[in-house]
């Protein structure tokens, strides 16, 4: 009589993980059918978005949709071959790379997520009725919300090239025409203003405005002056007070250099002719018993003037383009600028401004020079008493061990009238 059969340890071992393996495949189904359905909505997402940038540069839509799937499948099935190719792992890898495609897409495209993401939903959502449609873009960008709000993109400073042209400025030019409260206008294309002599001096009247009074003044037209200067009487006439903190320049006058504080008047006319938020320098050195101050090139520069000796009257004819006011605005914008190389050989500029002016700076343009080269940056609309911090790369290449940076052009935000 045969002895009975016993199953051996092996076969016992080979059955306990036939038993193990057998009971894992519906769990591990299960867990590949949630992780598909979590990934599902931001993969689909993330095509959308991508097909959206590919019609937003007219690609045509074939095209859009071809290179987008292959943007998307073939990294996927190359991440999930990396962690073992499972159901687990291709849904896992599908929601991975779609998160990180939408993460990292205002990087490359700044600015450009949510508008390529409307594109690509309307375009895939075309069949539907406009309120399913508003509903799965509404549904798209609640997800981008999740990802936190689009970087702003990076600054890039321009080199500057030998001859170009100055920097514009984002402001329109003054137009008389379009102020309610302008003076009435002349048939003719200049302003001719008439002066008298103060001994060797020239002397004309401009009315000059304050917050809330206005007053006509006498200034010595002098072209040697940068900047305007009013004495303390005349700066209480126009109801305006001058701050304890307020920034200082060094004047050069008859008596030697004198340290004059700095205030803002809210407008100078000369005649018709309009000039707003001029900076003025307190002198009193400047005026004397007849005169209030001088009338210096941050008004007179923006003109081409005559003088006629014989008729005693200057020709104020108004010069073409847009007003620089770096002379205006300058004193009043403090610049902070901290220059990083990192390792990749970037070269990074943050310029940290403040504007100390009762009066916000709608546009200005710094100029970086760094040993032969120098490089344009443009900043952001700073508001009155208000700062900023703007981050700035220079072209790659650049040599920059030392650097200067100073305002070359500036303009007010001229919103008085």
């Amino acid at each position: 009589m045969p002895p009975p059969q016993t199953a051996s340890p092996a076969s016992k071992s080979d059955s306990n993980t036939v038993v193990v393996e057998s009971g894992s495949t519906p769990l591990r189904k299960a867990m590949a059918a949630v992780f598909f359905l979590v990934s599902l909505p931001v993969c689909v997402l993330a095509f959308s978005t991508i097909v959206g940038l590919g019609l937003d540069q007219n690609l045509p839509s074939q095209i859009a949709i071809l290179g987008a799937a292959c943007v998307i499948a073939l990294p996927v099935l190359g991440l999930a071959s990396m962690l073992g190719g499972s159901g687990v792992a291709q849904a896992a890898s599908l929601g991975i790379w779609s998160l990180a495609i939408l993460t990292a897409l205002p990087g490359y495209f700044p600015e450009r997520r949510e508008d390529a993401a409307r594109i690509g939903i309307h375009f895939f959502t075309s069949a539907f009725e406009a309120p399913s449609q508003t509903k799965a873009v509404d549904a798209g960008l609640a997800i981008l919300t999740l990802l936190g709000p689009e970087p702003p993109p990076t600054l890039r400073a321009e080199r500057v090239v030998e001859d170009a042209p100055s920097p514009k400025l984002d402001v329109a030019p003054h137009n008389r025409a379009n102020d309610s409260n302008a003076r009435p206008e002349r048939n003719q294309e200049t302003t001719w203003i008439p002066y008298h002599g103060e001994g060797q001096s020239i002397v004309i009247s401009a009315h000059t405005d304050g917050p809330n009074f206005g007053d006509e003044l006498n200034f010595v037209f002098d072209t040697g002056a940068t900047l305007t200067t009013l004495s303390q009487n005349a700066l209480r006439a126009l109801d305006i007070r001058v701050p304890a903190d307020a920034p200082i320049v060094t004047l050069r006058t008859a008596a030697g250099e004198i340290e004059a504080k700095l205030e803002l008047v809210d407008a100078i006319w000369l005649d018709e002719e309009l000039v707003e938020w001029v900076t003025v320098a307190v002198c009193e050195y400047c005026a004397n018993d007849t005169t209030d101050g001088l009338l210096g090139l941050n008004v007179s520069s923006h003109y081409r003037v005559s003088i006629d000796h014989e008729s005693e009257e200057i020709e104020f004819a108004p010069r073409p383009g847009r007003r620089n006011r770096r002379l205006d605005i300058q004193p009043w914008l403090e610049l902070d600028s901290v220059l990083r190389r990192w390792d990749d050989g970037r070269l990074e500029l943050t310029v940290d401004a403040k504007n100390r002016a009762r009066q916000g700076i709608k546009s200005s343009v710094l100029e970086v020079t760094c040993g032969d080269e120098s490089f344009t940056l443009r900043l952001d609309p700073i508001p009155a008493f208000g700062s900023m911090s703007q981050p700035a790369s220079l072209p790659w290449g650049s040599e920059c061990d030392q650097f200067q940076i100073e305002t070359v052009a500036a303009a007010w935000d001229l919103d008085r009238i």
